[in-house]
Protein backbone atom coordinates (compact mmCIF):
# COMPACT_ATOMS: atom_id res chain seq x y z
CA UNK A 1 0.00 0.00 0.00
CA UNK A 2 1.03 3.76 -0.78
CA UNK A 3 1.96 6.37 2.06
CA UNK A 4 -0.96 8.32 -0.06
CA UNK A 5 -3.36 5.43 0.31
CA UNK A 6 -2.28 4.65 3.55
CA UNK A 7 -2.92 8.09 4.95
CA UNK A 8 -6.27 8.05 2.76
CA UNK A 9 -7.32 4.96 4.71
CA UNK A 10 -6.05 6.38 8.20
CA UNK A 11 -8.47 9.48 7.34
CA UNK A 12 -11.40 7.43 6.47
CA UNK A 13 -10.98 5.42 9.44
CA UNK A 14 -10.65 8.51 11.77
CA UNK A 15 -13.56 9.82 10.26
CA UNK A 16 -15.77 6.94 10.67
CA UNK A 17 -14.40 6.53 14.03
CA UNK A 18 -15.01 10.20 15.10
CA UNK A 19 -18.75 10.38 13.46
CA UNK A 20 -19.71 6.82 14.95
CA UNK A 21 -18.51 8.00 18.74
CA UNK A 22 -20.08 11.63 17.88
CA UNK A 23 -23.53 9.87 17.66
CA UNK A 24 -22.92 7.57 20.44
CA UNK A 25 -22.47 10.42 22.65
CA UNK A 26 -25.16 12.04 21.23
CA UNK A 27 -27.26 8.75 22.20
CA UNK A 28 -25.46 8.80 25.58
CA UNK A 29 -26.88 12.55 26.38
CA UNK A 30 -30.37 11.66 25.09
CA UNK A 31 -30.32 8.35 27.96
CA UNK A 32 -28.79 10.66 30.39
CA UNK A 33 -31.74 13.37 29.74
CA UNK A 34 -34.53 10.33 29.64
CA UNK A 35 -33.00 9.95 32.85
CA UNK A 36 -33.96 13.18 34.32
CA UNK A 37 -37.14 13.22 31.73
CA UNK A 38 -38.87 10.38 33.57
CA UNK A 39 -37.45 10.49 36.98
CA UNK A 40 -36.39 13.77 37.87
CA UNK A 41 -33.36 15.13 40.12
CA UNK A 42 -34.79 13.32 42.80
CA UNK A 43 -34.23 10.15 45.28
CA UNK A 44 -34.54 7.56 42.03
CA UNK A 45 -32.22 9.13 39.78
CA UNK A 46 -29.95 10.16 42.07
CA UNK A 47 -29.70 6.36 43.87
CA UNK A 48 -29.84 5.10 40.14
CA UNK A 49 -26.63 8.00 39.10
CA UNK A 50 -25.09 6.27 42.18
CA UNK A 51 -25.47 2.47 41.47
CA UNK A 52 -24.75 2.93 37.85
CA UNK A 53 -21.42 4.35 38.72
CA UNK A 54 -20.17 2.00 41.14
CA UNK A 55 -19.84 -1.43 39.79
CA UNK A 56 -17.90 0.64 36.30
CA UNK A 57 -15.80 2.52 39.01
CA UNK A 58 -14.93 -0.46 40.98
CA UNK A 59 -14.39 -2.46 37.76
CA UNK A 60 -11.46 0.90 37.00
CA UNK A 61 -10.30 1.13 40.06
CA UNK A 62 -9.12 -2.53 40.20
CA UNK A 63 -8.17 -3.37 37.03
CA UNK A 64 -10.68 -1.70 34.16
CA UNK A 65 -8.65 1.34 33.17
CA UNK A 66 -5.72 -0.87 32.22
CA UNK A 67 -7.08 -3.94 30.62
CA UNK A 68 -6.67 -1.96 26.58
CA UNK A 69 -3.50 -0.46 27.94
CA UNK A 70 -1.87 -2.81 28.99
CA UNK A 71 -2.72 -5.62 26.50
CA UNK A 72 -1.68 -3.48 23.48
CA UNK A 73 2.14 -3.04 24.06
CA UNK A 74 2.51 -6.79 25.40
CA UNK A 75 0.61 -8.31 22.30
CA UNK A 76 2.13 -6.39 19.78
CA UNK A 77 5.70 -7.02 21.34
CA UNK A 78 4.84 -10.86 21.04
CA UNK A 79 3.35 -10.84 17.41
CA UNK A 80 6.19 -8.90 16.13
CA UNK A 81 9.07 -10.61 18.08
CA UNK A 82 7.52 -14.37 18.40
CA UNK A 83 4.36 -14.48 15.98
CA UNK A 84 0.60 -14.85 15.59
CA UNK A 85 0.34 -17.95 17.12
CA UNK A 86 2.17 -17.28 20.54
CA UNK A 87 0.38 -13.66 20.44
CA UNK A 88 -3.09 -16.12 20.60
CA UNK A 89 -1.58 -18.13 23.11
CA UNK A 90 -1.59 -14.89 25.75
CA UNK A 91 -5.09 -13.86 24.55
CA UNK A 92 -6.53 -16.56 25.81
CA UNK A 93 -4.20 -16.72 28.90
CA UNK A 94 -5.10 -12.65 29.23
CA UNK A 95 -8.68 -13.44 28.95
CA UNK A 96 -9.32 -15.57 30.98
CA UNK A 97 -7.63 -13.32 33.62
CA UNK A 98 -9.77 -10.55 33.23
CA UNK A 99 -12.71 -13.10 33.01
CA UNK A 100 -12.01 -14.33 36.99
CA UNK A 101 -10.93 -11.09 38.12
CA UNK A 102 -14.16 -9.61 36.81
CA UNK A 103 -16.19 -12.64 37.90
CA UNK A 104 -14.69 -12.06 41.76
CA UNK A 105 -15.50 -7.77 41.50
CA UNK A 106 -18.98 -8.94 40.55
CA UNK A 107 -19.69 -11.12 43.38
CA UNK A 108 -17.74 -9.17 45.97
CA UNK A 109 -20.12 -6.34 44.92
CA UNK A 110 -23.63 -7.68 44.76
CA UNK A 111 -22.59 -8.99 48.65
CA UNK A 112 -21.25 -5.83 49.82
CA UNK A 113 -23.34 -3.40 47.50
CA UNK A 114 -24.70 -1.56 50.92
CA UNK A 115 -21.34 -0.81 52.11
CA UNK A 116 -20.04 0.06 48.87
CA UNK A 117 -22.95 2.87 48.89
CA UNK A 118 -22.44 4.03 52.24
CA UNK A 119 -18.38 4.19 51.32
CA UNK A 120 -19.23 6.78 48.60
CA UNK A 121 -22.14 9.08 49.50
CA UNK A 122 -23.98 9.74 52.84
CA UNK A 123 -27.62 8.53 51.65
CA UNK A 124 -29.64 7.19 54.22
CA UNK A 125 -32.68 5.20 54.70
CA UNK A 126 -35.25 4.75 51.68
CA UNK A 127 -32.24 6.25 49.21
CA UNK A 128 -29.46 4.39 50.24
CA UNK A 129 -31.82 0.83 50.11
CA UNK A 130 -32.82 1.71 46.95
CA UNK A 131 -29.62 2.55 45.59
CA UNK A 132 -27.95 -0.05 47.04
CA UNK A 133 -30.57 -2.68 45.37
CA UNK A 134 -29.72 -1.19 42.16
CA UNK A 135 -25.92 -1.79 42.57
CA UNK A 136 -26.36 -4.82 43.30
CA UNK A 137 -28.59 -5.56 40.27
CA UNK A 138 -26.21 -4.02 37.73
CA UNK A 139 -22.67 -5.19 39.20
CA UNK A 140 -22.63 -8.34 36.65
CA UNK A 141 -22.51 -5.82 33.99
CA UNK A 142 -18.68 -5.48 34.20
CA UNK A 143 -17.86 -9.07 33.41
CA UNK A 144 -19.12 -8.24 29.59
CA UNK A 145 -17.21 -5.00 30.47
CA UNK A 146 -13.75 -6.62 30.96
CA UNK A 147 -14.47 -9.23 27.82
CA UNK A 148 -15.10 -6.31 25.66
CA UNK A 149 -12.51 -4.25 26.86
CA UNK A 150 -9.97 -7.37 26.04
CA UNK A 151 -11.28 -7.75 22.27
CA UNK A 152 -10.92 -4.16 21.46
CA UNK A 153 -7.23 -4.10 22.49
CA UNK A 154 -6.96 -6.97 20.30
CA UNK A 155 -9.01 -5.84 17.39
CA UNK A 156 -6.98 -2.25 17.85
CA UNK A 157 -3.99 -4.23 17.04
CA UNK A 158 -5.14 -6.04 14.01
CA UNK A 159 -5.78 -2.61 12.84
CA UNK A 160 -9.77 -3.27 13.13
CA UNK A 161 -11.42 0.12 14.56
CA UNK A 162 -14.65 0.47 13.20
CA UNK A 163 -16.45 -1.88 14.87
CA UNK A 164 -14.72 -1.26 18.75
CA UNK A 165 -15.75 2.35 18.12
CA UNK A 166 -19.61 0.97 17.46
CA UNK A 167 -20.17 -0.67 21.04
CA UNK A 168 -21.17 1.92 22.97
CA UNK A 169 -23.83 3.62 20.48
CA UNK A 170 -25.27 -0.46 20.70
CA UNK A 171 -25.49 -0.47 24.32
CA UNK A 172 -26.94 3.36 24.06
CA UNK A 173 -29.60 2.26 22.05
CA UNK A 174 -30.60 -0.28 23.93
CA UNK A 175 -31.43 1.56 26.82
CA UNK A 176 -32.91 4.43 24.95
CA UNK A 177 -35.65 1.10 23.62
CA UNK A 178 -36.17 0.52 26.98
CA UNK A 179 -36.96 4.14 27.79
CA UNK A 180 -39.58 4.49 24.76
CA UNK A 181 -41.01 1.17 24.75
CA UNK A 182 -41.21 0.53 28.30
CA UNK A 183 -40.96 3.57 29.89
CA UNK A 184 -41.22 3.84 33.38
CA UNK A 185 -43.86 0.44 33.15
CA UNK A 186 -41.00 -1.42 35.12
CA UNK A 187 -39.93 1.13 36.82
CA UNK A 188 -36.29 2.29 37.88
CA UNK A 189 -35.54 -1.76 38.14
CA UNK A 190 -36.19 -2.57 34.74
CA UNK A 191 -33.60 0.50 33.61
CA UNK A 192 -31.23 -1.61 36.05
CA UNK A 193 -31.72 -4.71 34.30
CA UNK A 194 -31.66 -3.06 30.95
CA UNK A 195 -28.20 -1.71 31.39
CA UNK A 196 -26.89 -5.45 32.65
CA UNK A 197 -27.97 -6.30 28.70
CA UNK A 198 -26.90 -3.69 27.33
CA UNK A 199 -23.37 -4.03 28.40
CA UNK A 200 -23.33 -7.43 27.21
CA UNK A 201 -24.52 -6.57 24.00
CA UNK A 202 -21.01 -4.90 23.72
CA UNK A 203 -19.46 -7.67 24.05
CA UNK A 204 -21.43 -10.18 21.76
CA UNK A 205 -21.56 -7.76 18.74
CA UNK A 206 -17.55 -8.07 18.49
CA UNK A 207 -18.06 -12.05 18.47
CA UNK A 208 -17.84 -12.26 14.57
CA UNK A 209 -14.92 -9.86 14.36
CA UNK A 210 -13.08 -11.63 16.91
CA UNK A 211 -13.76 -15.29 14.81
CA UNK A 212 -12.83 -13.31 11.66
CA UNK A 213 -9.28 -12.42 12.79
CA UNK A 214 -8.58 -16.07 14.56
CA UNK A 215 -9.09 -15.98 17.60
CA UNK A 216 -9.98 -19.71 18.93
CA UNK A 217 -10.61 -19.20 23.02
CA UNK A 218 -10.24 -21.57 25.19
CA UNK A 219 -9.54 -21.13 28.93
CA UNK A 220 -6.22 -21.10 29.94
CA UNK A 221 -5.53 -20.66 33.71
CA UNK A 222 -1.33 -20.30 33.20
CA UNK A 223 -1.22 -16.83 35.14
CA UNK A 224 2.90 -17.69 35.76
CA UNK A 225 3.43 -17.11 32.56
CA UNK A 226 5.80 -14.36 31.82
CA UNK A 227 3.91 -13.17 29.17
CA UNK A 228 1.40 -12.26 32.26
CA UNK A 229 3.96 -11.23 34.28
CA UNK A 230 4.51 -8.72 32.17
CA UNK A 231 1.22 -7.31 31.84
CA UNK A 232 0.86 -7.28 35.61
CA UNK A 233 4.29 -5.47 36.29
CA UNK A 234 3.30 -2.68 33.81
CA UNK A 235 -0.78 -2.65 35.04
CA UNK A 236 0.65 -1.93 38.80
CA UNK A 237 1.86 1.60 38.58
CA UNK A 238 -0.77 2.08 35.12
CA UNK A 239 -3.74 0.75 37.26
CA UNK A 240 -2.71 3.63 40.00
CA UNK A 241 -2.21 6.37 37.36
CA UNK A 242 -5.96 5.82 35.96
CA UNK A 243 -7.33 6.31 39.46
CA UNK A 244 -7.14 9.89 39.08
CA UNK A 245 -10.90 10.61 37.36
CA UNK A 246 -13.01 7.50 39.16
CA UNK A 247 -11.33 8.64 42.63
CA UNK A 248 -12.40 12.08 41.21
CA UNK A 249 -15.77 10.90 41.06
CA UNK A 250 -16.11 8.87 44.36
CA UNK A 251 -15.00 12.85 46.12
CA UNK A 252 -17.41 14.69 44.60
CA UNK A 253 -20.39 12.15 44.60
CA UNK A 254 -20.03 11.96 48.33
CA UNK A 255 -19.76 15.91 49.28
CA UNK A 256 -22.56 16.37 47.07
CA UNK A 257 -24.36 13.46 48.40
CA UNK A 258 -25.57 15.88 51.22
CA UNK A 259 -27.64 17.78 49.03
CA UNK A 260 -30.88 16.58 47.72
CA UNK A 261 -30.41 16.20 43.99
CA UNK A 262 -26.32 17.15 43.65
CA UNK A 263 -25.32 14.06 43.21
CA UNK A 264 -27.74 13.89 39.84
CA UNK A 265 -27.07 16.95 38.55
CA UNK A 266 -22.88 16.93 39.28
CA UNK A 267 -22.99 13.85 37.67
CA UNK A 268 -24.79 14.96 34.83
CA UNK A 269 -22.78 17.93 33.89
CA UNK A 270 -19.52 15.85 34.18
CA UNK A 271 -20.91 13.27 31.84
CA UNK A 272 -21.39 15.91 28.98
CA UNK A 273 -17.80 17.22 29.99
CA UNK A 274 -16.28 14.06 29.69
CA UNK A 275 -18.48 13.11 26.28
CA UNK A 276 -17.21 16.79 24.59
CA UNK A 277 -13.91 16.19 24.93
CA UNK A 278 -13.85 12.72 24.22
CA UNK A 279 -14.69 12.50 21.10
CA UNK A 280 -12.16 13.86 19.31
CA UNK A 281 -9.19 12.15 22.69
CA UNK A 282 -11.11 9.02 22.09
CA UNK A 283 -10.17 8.89 18.41
CA UNK A 284 -6.78 9.74 18.57
CA UNK A 285 -6.50 7.95 21.27
CA UNK A 286 -7.35 4.88 20.22
CA UNK A 287 -6.41 5.64 16.61
CA UNK A 288 -2.56 5.89 17.57
CA UNK A 289 -1.83 4.11 20.61
CA UNK A 290 -1.83 0.47 18.75
CA UNK A 291 0.19 2.29 16.51
CA UNK A 292 2.49 3.60 18.94
CA UNK A 293 2.64 0.17 20.45
CA UNK A 294 4.05 -1.32 17.49
CA UNK A 295 6.44 1.38 16.76
CA UNK A 296 7.89 0.91 20.62
CA UNK A 297 7.98 -2.90 20.04
CA UNK A 298 9.48 -2.52 15.73
CA UNK A 299 12.03 -0.15 18.03
CA UNK A 300 11.55 2.46 15.50
CA UNK A 301 11.09 5.67 18.43
CA UNK A 302 11.40 8.36 15.25
CA UNK A 303 7.85 7.04 14.22
CA UNK A 304 6.87 6.82 17.79
CA UNK A 305 7.82 10.25 18.73
CA UNK A 306 6.23 11.92 15.25
CA UNK A 307 2.87 9.94 16.94
CA UNK A 308 3.13 11.88 20.14
CA UNK A 309 3.76 15.01 18.59
CA UNK A 310 1.30 15.27 16.31
CA UNK A 311 -1.43 13.67 18.35
CA UNK A 312 -0.55 16.56 20.76
CA UNK A 313 -0.87 19.45 18.61
CA UNK A 314 -3.93 18.08 16.59
CA UNK A 315 -5.93 17.51 20.46
CA UNK A 316 -4.98 21.20 21.07
CA UNK A 317 -6.18 22.31 17.67
CA UNK A 318 -9.82 20.52 18.54
CA UNK A 319 -9.90 21.04 22.16
CA UNK A 320 -9.13 24.51 22.68
CA UNK A 321 -12.46 25.48 20.49
CA UNK A 322 -14.85 23.31 22.47
CA UNK A 323 -13.43 24.14 25.75
CA UNK A 324 -13.77 27.79 24.56
CA UNK A 325 -17.13 27.32 23.28
CA UNK A 326 -18.27 25.39 26.16
CA UNK A 327 -17.28 27.77 28.95
CA UNK A 328 -19.67 30.35 27.37
CA UNK A 329 -22.27 28.19 25.96
CA UNK A 330 -22.81 25.75 28.78
CA UNK A 331 -26.04 26.96 30.18
CA UNK A 332 -28.10 26.70 26.73
CA UNK A 333 -26.15 23.67 25.85
CA UNK A 334 -27.24 22.09 29.06
CA UNK A 335 -31.16 23.65 28.69
CA UNK A 336 -31.31 21.83 24.47
CA UNK A 337 -30.09 18.45 26.14
CA UNK A 338 -31.76 18.35 29.60
CA UNK A 339 -34.56 21.13 29.83
CA UNK A 340 -37.55 17.92 29.18
CA UNK A 341 -39.74 16.36 31.50
CA UNK A 342 -39.37 16.69 35.25
CA UNK A 343 -36.53 18.80 35.07
CA UNK A 344 -36.84 22.00 36.83
CA UNK A 345 -35.27 25.25 35.19
CA UNK A 346 -33.05 25.94 38.36
CA UNK A 347 -31.58 22.24 38.05
CA UNK A 348 -30.84 22.56 34.10
CA UNK A 349 -29.43 26.14 35.19
CA UNK A 350 -27.16 24.29 37.97
CA UNK A 351 -26.01 21.66 35.21
CA UNK A 352 -25.30 24.60 33.22
CA UNK A 353 -22.73 26.03 35.52
CA UNK A 354 -21.48 23.26 37.19
CA UNK A 355 -20.53 22.72 32.96
CA UNK A 356 -18.75 26.17 32.75
CA UNK A 357 -16.75 25.14 35.62
CA UNK A 358 -15.54 21.40 34.44
CA UNK A 359 -14.84 23.13 31.17
CA UNK A 360 -11.71 25.30 32.56
CA UNK A 361 -9.68 21.20 32.67
CA UNK A 362 -10.49 20.55 29.34
CA UNK A 363 -7.73 20.86 27.69
CA UNK A 364 -5.74 19.42 30.23
CA UNK A 365 -7.64 16.08 30.24
CA UNK A 366 -7.57 15.77 26.38
CA UNK A 367 -3.73 16.51 26.66
CA UNK A 368 -3.41 14.28 29.10
CA UNK A 369 -5.39 11.47 27.29
CA UNK A 370 -2.10 11.35 24.79
CA UNK A 371 0.34 12.06 27.55
CA UNK A 372 -0.37 9.16 29.40
CA UNK A 373 -0.72 6.91 26.52
CA UNK A 374 2.43 7.50 25.26
CA UNK A 375 4.24 6.79 28.69
CA UNK A 376 2.35 3.62 27.91
CA UNK A 377 3.43 2.82 24.76
CA UNK A 378 6.98 2.73 26.10
CA UNK A 379 6.38 0.44 28.88
CA UNK A 380 6.40 3.51 31.37
CA UNK A 381 3.97 3.59 33.83
CA UNK A 382 5.72 4.29 37.27
CA UNK A 383 5.67 8.07 35.72
CA UNK A 384 1.99 8.64 34.76
CA UNK A 385 1.49 7.00 38.10
CA UNK A 386 3.59 9.38 40.25
CA UNK A 387 2.04 12.32 38.55
CA UNK A 388 -1.61 10.95 38.94
CA UNK A 389 -1.17 10.69 42.46
CA UNK A 390 0.16 13.82 43.29
CA UNK A 391 -2.64 15.63 41.10
CA UNK A 392 -5.50 13.56 43.02
CA UNK A 393 -3.89 14.34 45.94
CA UNK A 394 -4.28 18.15 44.58
CA UNK A 395 -7.37 17.04 44.29
CA UNK A 396 -9.09 16.48 47.06
CA UNK A 397 -7.43 18.93 48.86
CA UNK A 398 -9.01 21.46 46.54
CA UNK A 399 -12.64 19.67 46.23
CA UNK A 400 -12.50 19.89 49.97
CA UNK A 401 -11.53 23.90 50.33
CA UNK A 402 -13.58 24.96 47.00
CA UNK A 403 -16.67 22.83 48.55
CA UNK A 404 -16.54 25.19 51.42
CA UNK A 405 -16.71 28.21 49.61
CA UNK A 406 -18.47 27.41 46.19
CA UNK A 407 -20.77 24.66 46.83
CA UNK A 408 -21.01 21.89 44.22
CA UNK A 409 -19.05 24.26 41.67
CA UNK A 410 -16.29 24.23 43.97
CA UNK A 411 -16.00 20.16 42.75
CA UNK A 412 -16.23 20.83 39.34
CA UNK A 413 -13.60 23.67 39.39
CA UNK A 414 -11.07 21.42 41.55
CA UNK A 415 -11.81 18.11 39.34
CA UNK A 416 -10.92 20.86 36.40
CA UNK A 417 -7.61 21.78 38.21
CA UNK A 418 -6.62 17.95 38.40
CA UNK A 419 -7.05 17.37 34.79
CA UNK A 420 -4.92 20.61 34.03
CA UNK A 421 -2.22 19.91 36.96
CA UNK A 422 -1.83 15.92 35.67
CA UNK A 423 -1.53 16.93 32.12
CA UNK A 424 1.47 19.53 33.04
CA UNK A 425 3.33 16.71 34.86
CA UNK A 426 3.29 14.79 32.32
CA UNK A 427 4.64 17.33 29.92
CA UNK A 428 7.18 17.99 31.74
CA UNK A 429 8.25 14.81 32.56
CA UNK A 430 7.89 13.22 28.56
CA UNK A 431 10.25 16.93 27.68
CA UNK A 432 12.92 15.68 29.67
CA UNK A 433 13.14 11.95 28.84
CA UNK A 434 12.58 13.20 24.72
CA UNK A 435 13.76 16.57 24.82
CA UNK A 436 14.01 16.38 21.48
CA UNK A 437 10.52 15.31 20.88
CA UNK A 438 8.34 18.40 21.52
CA UNK A 439 10.02 21.41 19.33
CA UNK A 440 9.41 24.97 19.90
CA UNK A 441 7.86 25.11 16.71
CA UNK A 442 5.28 22.72 17.54
CA UNK A 443 4.56 24.57 20.99
CA UNK A 444 4.26 27.67 19.05
CA UNK A 445 1.47 26.26 16.82
CA UNK A 446 -0.39 24.85 20.24
CA UNK A 447 -0.34 28.37 21.33
CA UNK A 448 -1.55 29.89 18.19
CA UNK A 449 -4.50 27.53 18.72
CA UNK A 450 -5.40 28.82 21.92
CA UNK A 451 -4.74 32.49 21.43
CA UNK A 452 -7.53 31.76 18.34
CA UNK A 453 -9.90 29.93 21.03
CA UNK A 454 -9.46 32.90 23.35
CA UNK A 455 -10.28 35.61 20.41
CA UNK A 456 -12.86 32.73 19.13
CA UNK A 457 -14.22 33.00 23.10
CA UNK A 458 -14.37 37.08 23.00
CA UNK A 459 -16.08 37.01 19.63
CA UNK A 460 -19.07 35.29 20.98
CA UNK A 461 -19.49 35.99 24.51
CA UNK A 462 -21.27 39.70 23.75
CA UNK A 463 -23.14 37.56 21.01
CA UNK A 464 -24.46 34.98 23.29
CA UNK A 465 -25.32 38.14 25.62
CA UNK A 466 -26.99 39.98 22.88
CA UNK A 467 -29.15 37.36 21.40
CA UNK A 468 -30.07 35.88 25.04
CA UNK A 469 -31.83 38.77 25.93
CA UNK A 470 -34.09 38.68 22.69
CA UNK A 471 -35.08 35.03 22.63
CA UNK A 472 -35.85 32.26 25.20
CA UNK A 473 -37.53 28.85 25.53
CA UNK A 474 -36.18 25.53 24.23
CA UNK A 475 -36.12 26.57 20.95
CA UNK A 476 -34.66 29.77 21.32
CA UNK A 477 -31.70 28.12 23.31
CA UNK A 478 -30.92 25.87 20.17
CA UNK A 479 -31.20 29.23 17.69
CA UNK A 480 -28.47 30.55 20.47
CA UNK A 481 -26.26 27.65 20.45
CA UNK A 482 -26.61 27.38 16.19
CA UNK A 483 -25.31 30.97 16.06
CA UNK A 484 -23.36 31.26 18.07
CA UNK A 485 -21.62 28.21 17.29
CA UNK A 486 -21.38 29.10 13.85
CA UNK A 487 -19.81 32.18 14.32
CA UNK A 488 -17.50 30.52 16.99
CA UNK A 489 -16.37 28.24 14.43
CA UNK A 490 -16.06 31.02 11.68
CA UNK A 491 -13.73 33.21 13.65
CA UNK A 492 -11.95 29.80 14.74
CA UNK A 493 -11.12 29.01 11.32
CA UNK A 494 -10.15 32.67 9.96
CA UNK A 495 -7.99 33.43 13.66
CA UNK A 496 -5.95 29.93 12.39
CA UNK A 497 -5.46 30.95 9.10
CA UNK A 498 -4.38 34.40 10.17
CA UNK A 499 -1.87 33.09 12.66
CA UNK A 500 -0.36 30.52 10.06
CA UNK A 501 -1.31 27.22 11.95
CA UNK A 502 1.04 24.61 10.32
CA UNK A 503 -1.54 22.01 10.20
CA UNK A 504 -3.97 23.97 9.10
CA UNK A 505 -1.63 25.14 6.39
CA UNK A 506 -0.43 21.83 5.66
CA UNK A 507 -4.13 20.73 4.43
CA UNK A 508 -4.32 23.41 2.51
CA UNK A 509 -1.27 22.41 0.75
CA UNK A 510 -2.47 19.10 0.19
CA UNK A 511 -6.07 20.17 -1.21
CA UNK A 512 -4.71 22.89 -3.44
Amino acid sequence: MTKKNSGQKILATAIFMAAATLISKILGLARDSLLTAYFGSGMESDAFTTASTIPTMLFDVIIGGVISAAFIPVFNDIVSKRGKDEGMKFVNKFVTLVVCISAVIAVFGIIFSGQLVSIQTQYAGEKHALASQLTSIMFPMIIFTGLAFSFVGLLQSFGEYRIPSLISLVSNLAIIFYYVVFGKRFGIYGLAVTMVIAWSLQFIILIPWIVKFGVRYKPDFRFKDADIKAVLKLAGPMLIATWVQPLYSIVNQNFASNIDSAVTLIQQSNRLYIIVVGVFSFVVTNLIFPKLAKAVADEDMDEAKRLTVSSLRSIVLVIAPLMAGLMVLSEPAANVIFGYGKMDAESVRQIGVLLKFYSVGMLGLGLNEILSKAFFSLKDSKTPMRNSVISMLVNIALAYILYQLMSTNGLALAAAFGSIINAVLNWICLARKYPDMIKRADIIDMLKSILSAVVMAAVILPLYMFVETRISGKAGNIIICFICGAVGAVVYAVMTLLTGESDIKNILKKKG
